[in-house]
């Protein structure tokens, strides 16, 4: 039995305009009959008209009741317009507040359907509606996100913007970028652009005259946009990058060096030595050996005919054309000297070393069994699984891996080597300080690398431009290259670099932001465009995300 109309007419969208005749209910949905009862206004003139034309029902996808959908049948009328002035002679009649016009759903389905779609996205929002007993297909969420989502706002409507935050953002790595623009003050996103570019940025900034500060990393082209469109604005370097400029000026010092970057063997601890029996004939190597082997030997040929073309004379630019490789490997195979070998992957401790003694005596008293040493060791407090325990004692076996041979110096990248220079010394680690006390054994300048960083961090944290100016002026009368360079090219941009000392402001939210665009994107890859993930990484008014907010 269908509820009353005294109670029913009071869930009704809007219901002050519309009347409610009866309800039918089904197996499936709900279906109300309702009529309005407003004058009819002309949407031109404005004019209250009193002369019918003609009736028609229009239907309305309403908010379910029960678990059911709700269809609602709404008769309205056409009207004629009196008013002779008036070019629209036939006019339907509006029902504000409870559908737009040629709409097939009430605005208040539409505004839930469009907060389920920014939030999910389409595929997974169309599925959640099912789920809720609204029936809509992917393409009406993603339609609905753009028309009704954020991206529709009036940008007049949005408050004045006087701190933002600049940086990029990959749509495919190393094809196309675009841009992204974050208000710091209210840690929200105001805007993306399609393009990474000065020009954009520079017409942007022109249609916002009233930001005061922007936030950048150190790339040329937001420089020279936000100098063009915001030329009183102050420009603030990020000093996360400036940091991370500093750590790969020192990865190319040491790359000059990479034959120093070579730890110390330490003594081996007194171990009892596991009775491997010796294989009369070597063992035929592995597939996954071969396969290591041809891959070193292709790259080794591809180094070959870099040296001989540089030789040649050539220059970066023109090999990397020719052999299509990345200038980048051109130049740091370049800097090294030398082939440069695969490092072995090191990975982490794993928890079944703790038990080592105790394998090491099992396996000489004859006990070869992998599953066997796990059930004896996980009585003993093993956590671990079984595979880890068999890849341990697979060394030992006859057909396994060799082991390294004891004393066999270690090496170690140059850009690990000049994440742990520049890295501060309250971050390091005992394992990480005692790693790099072993390297300055045997690469000495990286005791005079290591006071440049800790210096340059000092002058990060001292909230004086005046010690950052005479640090740069340090550095550049070093004796590395790089960090010279390096040097010059803050003293180009010295004055954004002072604010990065001397104020607060930087772009670590808008690296944030970055990371909650890069979900959006790979949840919705390859369904959408640039115009749905600008509406669903801008705030949803839906939402209540049009105020000030910060986290």
């Amino acid at each position: 039995m269908a509820p009353s109309s005294s109670h029913s007419q009071a869930v009704l969208p809007n219901s002050g305009t519309l009347v409610l005749d009866r309800i039918d209910r089904h197996e499936k949905n709900f279906e109300i009959f309702v009529s309005t009862n407003q004058p009819a206004i002309c949407p031109l003139c404005q004019q209250i008209s009193s002369a019918p034309h003609s009736g028609y029902t229009r239907q309305l996808g309403d908010l379910p009741w029960q678990g059911l959908s709700v269809r609602i049948w709404l008769s309205v009328h056409r009207y004629r317009c009196r008013n002779h002035q008036c070019t629209r002679k036939i006019f339907c009649q509006r029902v504000p507040g409870v559908a737009r016009v040629y709409s097939r759903r009430t605005e208040r389905l539409a505004e839930i359907v469009t907060v389920i779609g920014y939030v999910a996205g389409g595929l997974p929002g169309a599925r959640l509606l099912e789920r809720l007993s609204i029936q809509t297909s992917d393409d009406t969420v993603r339609r609905l996100v753009r028309l009704n989502g954020p991206a529709s706002q009036d940008p007049l409507d949005r408050p004045p913007i006087r701190c933002l935050g600049v940086d990029d953002w990959a749509w495919r790595k190393h094809q196309s970028y675009g841009t992204i623009l974050v208000d710091l003050e209210r840690h929200r996103v105001v805007d993306l652009l399609p393009d990474r570019s000065a020009e954009s940025l520079t017409i942007w900034l022109e249609k916002h005259p009233t930001v005061e500060v922007v936030a950048r990393d150190r790339g040329s082209l937001y420089a020279e946009g936000a100098s063009q469109g915001a030329p009183s604005a102050m420009q603030v370097a990020d000093r996360f990058h400036l940091v991370l400029n500093l750590s790969s000026a020192i990865e190319r010092v040491l790359e000059e060096r990479s034959r120093e970057l070579i730890l110390p063997p330490i003594a081996p601890p007194v171990a009892i030595e596991p009775h491997v029996p010796i294989a009369e004939k070597p063992a035929r190597p592995s597939t996954q050996q071969t396969l290591q082997l041809q891959r070193r030997q292709r790259r080794l040929e591809r180094y070959q005919q870099v040296i001989e073309l540089r030789e040649k004379g050539h220059s970066q630019k023109a090999i990397s054309a020719e052999l299509n490789i990345e200038r980048k490997t051109i130049r740091r195979w370049l800097r090294r000297g030398e082939f440069p070998e695969r490092k072995p992957p090191s990975g982490r401790r794993q928890k079944v070393a703790d038990f080592g003694d105790y394998l090491h005596q099992r396996w000489n008293e004859g006990c070869h069994n992998a599953t066997r040493l796990f059930h004896e060791i996980s009585t003993r407090g093993y956590k671990g699984s079984r595979v880890m325990v068999a890849k341990f004692v697979a060394t030992w076996r006859p057909t396994g891996r060799q082991t390294a041979k004891p004393g066999t110096p270690e090496r170690i990248a140059p850009k690990h080597a000049a994440i742990l220079t520049a890295r501060a010394t309250d971050k390091l680690s005992e394992e990480q300080q005692t790693l790099l006390d072993r390297l300055m054994i045997n690469c000495p300048d990286i005791i005079r690398l290591r006071d440049l960083a800790l210096g340059f961090r000092d002058s990060l944290k001292g909230h004086d431009g005046a010690v950052m100016q005479q640090w740069i002026n340090q550095v550049k009368h070093c004796e590395f290259g790089p960090l010279v360079r390096f040097g010059y090219g803050l003293q180009k941009d010295i004055l954004a670099v002072t604010a990065a000392v001397e104020t607060k402001w930087s772009s670590g939210q808008v690296e944030g932001q970055v990371n909650r665009l890069k979900a959006i994107k790979r949840q919705m890859y390859g369904r959408a465009g640039f115009g749905l993930l600008r509406a669903r990484v801008l705030p949803c008014p839906q939402l209540g995300l049009t105020t000030s907010h910060a986290p």
